[in-house]
């Protein structure tokens, strides 16, 4: 009885360590984070009001820049006015974790246009 017990034990946590190793622990969702930019953060804000929106949220982000390259998620950001934006350990995991980037994009009268939210994966070996 006593080494069933002791198998059973093994064995479960043995599943929850590969568990864990390949799915890890979820902190923040993508579309919780995309829901809660889209009731914050309105088409034509400024730059001030979304940095006060990161701020609030405790995201790291950069300031108003103007980036003659850059590309993330797919998508070219080159020579336009943008708010880089990173909300890290969303997902931890043993050998790979994800983080959630926004990218805020804004007009030459320095207007919200568009923002965008998209997962980063790492892996950590």
């Amino acid at each position: 009885m006593r080494k069933k017990a002791i198998l059973i034990i093994s064995a479960s946590f043995l599943v929850t360590i590969v568990y864990f190793a390949a799915f890890g622990l979820r902190t923040t969702r993508l579309v919780t984070m995309q829901k809660l930019v889209e009731r914050n953060v309105k088409l034509g804000a400024s730059p001030e009001d979304v940095i006060r929106f990161l701020d609030s949220q405790r995201l790291e982000h950069s300031d108003l820049i103007k980036p003659d390259f850059m590309t993330l998620g797919g998508r070219s950001y080159g020579n336009q006015n943008v708010i880089v934006a990173i909300k890290r350990h969303t997902v931890r995991a043993l050998v790979w974790g994800e983080a959630i980037q926004l990218i805020f994009v804004f007009d030459e009268n320095r207007r919200l246009v568009r923002s965008d939210v998209f997962p980063r994966y790492t892996a950590i070996f």
